[in-house]
């Protein structure tokens, strides 16, 4: 009975999960052994890739900010419907009601003739000359509001074309002039940071693959040694695939605190700036969602960068 439990023990230890455990540990153990051996080139690497990660999420901040700056400055454009003066109640409900259900419509802010002279009054600065007025000149008024999905130039100048056909409507104004220059602006920002997140992508698993390659040539007796006493090729590829996965972890977190050093250092100018414009606007950083998939993509990118880079080396030496 009691030889029989260190065999049990031994039986145990060379199971599946603890020599998986076993790997595991030493992959890890070569990852930060050769970290410490080369520590300043290692930093080297890691500062250059967060650098290329941090200027794509750069972009996507100030695109981000800017594109919820102008719409918080400049709200999306209403179609204005000016009504029939001689229009009654009912008529004026009606012709109301039929707008209404345009499918584009989300709701309609209605204002009847007295309250647009009100209005007018209010903002015009001309009180004392509308009060020598016989009767009100202003037409009572029906502001459009559009679902999201209708917020578009073509589909808002095809309301303002359908709705001014309707019997009882004066005119339909339509100022989108700004809209579609804003429009424009944010899809070529958008564009830009697209096209230089692709480039950063592409420099990030360029500089992680000549990374590993680089820590391959250097242990190539190692590698040889290794196959010839029968070390499976996942065996000889754990420590480079976990070297590139920690280049890319590490890089893409040094790469959130310079995001946010940068956002920390331009936001007293953008609160000097937005108050320049009457309102209180405070840029914003990355939330939790966008900063776990830049830290999950460049954690991939690394893994993918040393996969191709370490099975292109063992294929052209013929190691494995």
């Amino acid at each position: 009975m009691l030889a029989s439990r260190p065999q049990n023990k031994q039986k145990e230890g060379n199971g599946f999960f603890p020599r998986w455990k076993r790997q595991i540990q030493y992959a890890w153990q070569n990852v930060f052994n050769d970290f410490r051996q080369h520590a300043l080139a290692s930093l080297l690497t890691i500062i250059v890739i967060a650098i290329s990660i941090a200027l794509p999420t750069i972009g996507y901040l100030l695109w981000k900010n800017a594109n919820e700056a102008a719409h918080q400055w400049y709200p999306t454009p209403n179609l204005t419907v000016y009504l029939d003066k001689s229009l009654t109640a009912n008529e004026t409900e009606t012709l109301v009601q039929n707008i209404k259900h345009y499918p584009e419509v989300e709701a309609i802010n209605y204002l009847s003739r007295d309250e647009t002279l009100e209005e007018f009054r209010l903002w015009s600065g001309f009180s004392d000359a509308i009060d020598l007025l016989d009767e009100n000149p202003l037409p009572a008024v029906a502001i459009v509001i559009p679902k999201d999905e209708a917020k578009q130039t073509t589909i808002l100048h095809a309301m303002q074309a359908d709705i001014i056909k309707l019997e009882g409507v004066d005119d339909v104004r339509l100022d989108d002039s700004w809209f579609t220059r804003l429009t424009a602006l944010t899809d070529m920002v958008k564009t830009i940071v697209w096209t230089i997140s692709i480039f950063m992508i592409i420099a990030v698993a360029l500089v992680i693959g000549n990374s590993i390659r680089l820590s391959i040539f250097a242990r190539r007796q190692t590698i040889i040694v290794m196959q010839l006493i029968g070390a499976t090729e996942g065996f000889i590829l754990r420590p480079f695939l976990y070297s590139g996965m920690f280049n890319g972890f590490v890089s893409a977190i040094l790469a959130l605190i310079l995001s946010e050093i940068f956002i920390f250092q331009i936001d007293a100018i953008i609160l000097n700036v937005s108050s320049v414009f009457g309102t209180i606007f405070t840029i914003e950083g990355l939330n939790w969602d966008e900063a776990l998939f830049i830290v999950l993509i460049a954690t991939m990118i690394g893994w993918l960068s040393a996969l191709v880079a370490t099975k292109k080396y063992l294929n052209m030496t013929h190691i494995a």
